[in-house]
């Protein structure tokens, strides 16, 4: 071993065992005899990185989550913000570090990456500064994706002269800020104040624009962990970007405007009902429901009303009192971990039982970097339609036939005046069994009924990506499978399972629209549900602008066939994806159809 190495190995046991006693100390005399000695282990290991000492990445890694966790515990909001703040700086400097030797980032790591994810915005709003939570939540969630994104994109649309003199500004603006705070006399240069802090996160912003106007001067920009992301994307897309995260005694939501829209870049409010727990409660009721063999429709449609009720009063509820222009704008949802999960787009947004996607255009998306760059093409100026139907799972060994996605195929395909793919026809008519005494059938699969592995599954992803790379919109409707567990494994069924992890060896036209009309295929990932590792994520890395999938079972019945039907009659009237298929579910509902029908559906994208 060479002397650095060696060097390397004891500094890093040193603060292993620094950690060991402040552990020890805060179980034998309480948190409070050991937070500042955890404030002290952390900003020394920030500092030595910050000098030009790489490798204390992953030492700052951990001392900053035990500071983050003590500084949190005990109330003490700006300490743990700033905390946060140095676990993300960590994370992109450990990140760089494994792709210059060329080795994956540790995946023992991410459980943790996962907790800072959810805790550091609320965080953030309690300490005064929500730009921090942005920071933080945009350098640690959608990686895996994000990683696929910056394979893919090497794009010059987003060096618009237009864009570019937008981050200008906002560029001078916050450099004035910094300049009069740091030349105030009581300025918080080396203070820990809550000034301090925005003067923090206002620096790691700014650098964040120095990176961007950098390449977007060389005609290009990468996709990439940082703020700057949900700027551009609020400015490109006309959105209001707002995050939504659970927390452990309450939730919280950050607002992101775009520089020109004479708003506050950054604000943020408390969302009390939005508890993690409470959120994880309310989803394993309604799944517990909706997969189980009940086959009363009355029983399942109780189940999300419920959950819809859940999210209008600790989500809607809270956003409409504190920002009612949100109502009738164009708003885009970054919903963290398991608040992904929930049906954020058809809730109702008060007592009328109108859904959101009625009364705002609104979209979900993994990450402020994803809509930006969901965001970044223009929406193709004719439409080349590609529609794909099986109603068979596995040649129909294993699960019955979903009949209805013949007619809606066909249907679907007749708006845009052509002719649908269909694997296979249904051609007994007693497989179809959406009746009240026979249960309903529905699209999807989850757990261990999936599908077995095929062993031509890539040749079966070449032959449907080929089908898929000369169209713009894409409608694949039949049997969906969903490892919540393993979430690539995730599959679409059509002629044979083809996984998640097949397709994203293959991009789609940029700017394209998919429809995902089968069960579950909005799902995630349940372990890291931060990672947002699902269908919708991974489809926008390909190249889409806008996805369409649904959270849970879809019934076979001909009311889904006239939701997707409706749906794509206003996309052929030239409505955008989101409005459309809000317009679409907002009808369904009016009109008494069941809430199991238009629920599940979200678009995703921009």
């Amino acid at each position: 071993m060479g002397l650095f190495t060696a060097h390397r190995a004891a500094e890093y046991e040193k603060v292993v065992q620094a950690i060991r006693e402040l552990q020890q100390l805060s179980r034998q005399e309480g948190t409070a005899a050991a937070v500042d000695g955890s404030w002290k282990l952390m900003r020394h290991c920030f500092d030595k990185m910050a000098q030009g000492r790489p490798w204390y990445a992953e030492m700052t890694l951990h001392a900053s989550r035990v500071s983050f966790g003590m500084h949190a515990t005990l109330g003490q909001w700006f300490f743990a913000a700033c905390s946060s703040l140095s676990y993300s700086t960590a994370v992109a400097v450990l990140e760089a570090q494994c792709s210059k030797r060329g080795e994956p980032f540790p995946e023992e790591l991410l459980p943790d990456l996962q907790m800072m994810a959810e805790m550091s915005v609320e965080v953030a709003h309690r300490a005064g500064v929500p730009l921090a939570g942005c920071l933080v939540a945009e350098a640690l969630t959608g990686r895996q994706m994000g990683d696929r994104t910056i394979a893919r994109e090497t794009s010059d649309l987003l060096s618009g002269g237009d864009t570019v003199q937008r981050l200008r500004t906002l560029r001078s603006s916050l450099r004035a800020a910094l300049r009069q705070a740091r030349n105030a006399p009581s300025g918080p240069a080396g203070a820990d104040t809550v000034a301090a802090l925005r003067v923090m996160a206002d620096d790691m912003l700014v650098r964040d624009l120095d990176t961007t106007l950098d390449n977007l001067s060389k005609g290009h920009i990468l996709s990439g962990s940082n703020t700057v992301s949900a700027v551009l994307a609020a400015s490109k897309t006309s959105r209001t970007v707002v995050y939504v995260a659970p927390g452990t005694a309450s939730g919280a939501a950050i607002r992101m405007d775009a520089p020109d829209t004479g708003l506050d870049l950054c604000t943020s409010i408390a969302l009390p009902g939005l508890r993690a727990q409470a959120v994880r409660d309310q989803l394993e009721r309604m799944h517990a429901v909706l997969s189980s063999d009940e086959p009363r429709k009355k029983v399942r449609d109780q189940a999300v009303r419920d959950a819809h009720a859940a999210v209008r009063d600790a989500v809607w509820k809270p956003l409409l009192d504190a920002w009612p222009d949100l109502s009738g704008a164009r708003v885009a949802l970054v919903p963290l971990g398991d608040s992904a999960r929930l049906p954020l787009y058809t809730a109702p947004v008060d007592d009328t039982g109108a859904p959101a996607c009625g009364l705002m255009d609104l979209t979900v998306a993994p990450s402020g970097n994803a809509l930006m760059f969901a965001g970044a093409w223009p929406r193709p100026s004719r439409i080349d339609p590609l529609v794909v139907a099986d109603p068979w799972f596995d040649d129909g060994a294993g699960a019955g036939p979903i009949p209805f996605t013949v007619p809606e195929a066909r249907e679907v395909a007749a708006v845009h005046g052509v002719k649908p793919v269909i694997f296979r026809e249904e051609t007994t008519k007693a497989a179809a069994g959406d009746s009240d005494g026979g249960g309903e059938r529905l699209r999807g699969l989850t757990g261990p009924r999936g599908p077995a592995a095929v062993p031509d599954a890539g040749a079966a992803s070449r032959e449907l990506s080929d089908l898929m790379a000369s169209a713009n919109l894409i409608h694949l409707a039949g049997h969906g499978f969903l490892d919540p567990h393993r979430p690539l494994d995730s599959a679409v069924l059509l002629g044979r399972p083809l996984p998640l992890s097949a397709l994203l060896g293959h991009d789609l036209r940029r700017g394209t629209t998919v429809v995902l009309s089968a069960c579950h295929l909005a799902g995630i990932g349940t372990r890291l549900p931060s990672e947002q590792l699902g269908f919708p994520a991974a489809m926008l890395a390909m190249g889409a602008s806008s996805v369409v999938a649904a959270l849970w079972s879809v019934p076979d019945a001909e009311e889904t066939v006239g939701l997707m039907a409706a749906f794509h009659g206003e996309l052929a009237r030239g409505t955008p994806p989101s409005a459309a298929l809000g317009r679409a579910v907002s009808r369904a509902a009016a009109e008494g159809d069941r809430p199991t029908l238009w629920g599940p559906f979200t678009h995703f994208g921009a």
